[in-house]
């Protein structure tokens, strides 16, 4: 094999090796999540989770509420519960809700609130 082949074919293999940590798709969540999930609900965003290898942090909304879930490189399983680093006491997942409700509900536009009638004069 020549030289230039070899470069080539560790150039394609690096890029390969690169797609394999990279995020499953939203597209690829929900159609995972499908199953399991009510029928209006929506992926919000899929994140490689630092802490454990090959576990992506998914937000999703469901009635426009946030809520995080996580799920294996396979897309076979879903994790619903809390994930807390033990050296800090730090609850990652409650972080990710608060970030993700805090933008929520800053989307949601203020309600007029009713004022009271005017009393009947006699």
């Amino acid at each position: 094999m020549t030289l230039a082949k070899k470069m080539t074919a560790a150039v394609i293999l690096t890029g390969l090796l690169a797609g394999c940590g990279s995020a499953p798709s939203k597209e690829k969540v929900t159609e995972a999540l499908k199953p399991i999930m009510p029928a209006n609900f929506t992926v919000n965003s899929v994140e490689k989770l630092n802490v454990i290898k090959d576990v992506y942090e998914v937000v999703v909304a469901i009635d426009k509420q946030p809520t995080v879930l996580y799920v294996d490189k396979s897309l076979k399983h879903v994790i619903s519960g809390s994930i807390v680093e033990i050296a800090s006491k730090k609850n990652l997942t409650y972080e990710t809700q608060m970030k993700n409700r805090n933008s929520a509900v800053q989307a949601v536009p203020p309600v007029a609130v009713p004022q009271p009638a005017e009393p009947i004069k006699k």
